[in-house]
């Protein structure tokens, strides 16, 4: 049997335990060097036997597309294979070829080993510049933070990257490192159910998906937490909490907006002590200018609406906690974000 490799895996349905990047036989014995493109099985219902005979149903088989096999998940009744390069799909056939193996797309390789994942919606997967999903079909995946991710990236530790599914909320993401770290730092979650994605700071090197358990595990620095539970951080509250708009503006920028009035769209999941949460409206006059904060306002529950004064060609919106709240109003509140309402209207240049 192959002495080395870089993935295992088996093929339940037909009961064979398969070997990526296994080292070839040179003789009756094996070479012990890994062979980045080989693919080694066993004979069926016996993991150990990997010599290739007219009586069993042991064999290999090697990609042709790329320079290594980078990783593989299982999917509905195949197996998807990732080069630096290529996908592959792997089938059972049955005797006397055992597996075939056929080239379904070429220039969406995969970035690290575990940067594919299963769900309802297909296999999604991290490449080096792009997303992908395979539902029959490779298609790419717009994303709107695509720059800000693979701006950011350490690609020098790509295969550290972990992509993990949030099922109940219709989610997958990715764990990353970024471009100034050599540890997973960073991660980017993409709603396929709304098409949204977002992104944040959060280190989890591991990840389990509820269903054995009632929330999903995640592992870092030799920790198991329980995730997506409460809206508290392991007892503190919950700091940098925040949504924000894309800048918006009136005529392509031509002319000035004029903002008044916002009327808040929230609910309050939890809100134990009566807490706030902020909308800080920012402005700039050009594209090349920093955002500026022109207003803070506190949103409570019974806030319905919230009058400021702004004035600018563009403006952004920030929903966020109110992190300079003392620790009792800060704690134990969760939000969600509807559809809020602004007065905006044009204003003169001057």
């Amino acid at each position: 049997m192959p002495t080395v490799g870089l993935q295992v895996m088996t093929s339940e349905k037909d009961r064979h335990l398969i070997v990526l990047g296994a080292d070839p036989i040179s003789g009756s014995t094996r070479t012990g060097a890994i062979d980045p493109m080989l693919i080694a099985f066993s004979d069926q219902e016996n993991a150990l036997d990997f010599e290739p005979q007219t009586t069993n149903t042991a064999g290999s088989l090697r990609l042709s597309s790329g320079s290594s096999i980078i990783g593989a998940v299982k999917s509905r009744q195949e197996i998807l294979i990732w080069t630096d390069t290529a996908l592959y799909s792997m089938q059972f056939v049955g005797p006397p070829l055992t597996f075939a193996v056929n080239l379904i797309n070429e220039g969406t390789g995969l970035i690290g080993p575990k940067a594919a994942v299963t769900a309802p919606q297909g296999v999604f997967w991290m490449s080096y510049n792009n997303f992908y999903l395979y539902n029959g079909s490779v298609q790419t995946v717009p994303c709107t933070v695509q720059n800000y991710v693979f701006s950011d990236i350490n690609l020098v530790q790509s295969f550290k990257i972990n992509a993990f599914t949030v099922a109940d909320k219709n989610e997958v993401g990715w764990f990353y490192c970024s471009s100034s770290s050599d540890e997973i730092d960073k991660y980017v979650m993409y709603n396929y159910a709304e098409n949204i994605w977002f992104y944040g700071s959060l280190s989890r090197t591991a990840w389990l998906d509820a269903g054995i358990e009632n929330y999903p595990r995640a592992v870092s620095n030799g920790y198991v937490y329980q995730q997506e539970n409460g809206f508290n951080d392991d007892g503190s509250p919950m700091t940098n909490v925040f949504i924000e708009s894309s800048d918006f503006d009136l005529g392509d920028g031509e002319q000035f907006t004029f903002i008044q009035k916002i009327i808040p769209d929230f609910k309050f999941l939890q809100n134990t002590n009566n807490g706030n949460i902020n909308i800080v409206v920012k402005t700039r006059n050009y594209p090349g200018d920093s955002l500026v904060v022109n207003s803070t306002s506190a949103i409570q529950e019974s806030t319905q609406q919230s009058f400021i004064r702004g004035r600018a060609r563009q403006m952004v919106l920030r929903f966020e906690s109110d992190d300079n709240a003392t620790e009792d109003k800060n704690l134990d509140i969760g939000w969600r974000l509807g559809a809020t309402r602004i007065d905006v209207r044009t204003d003169g240049k001057r």
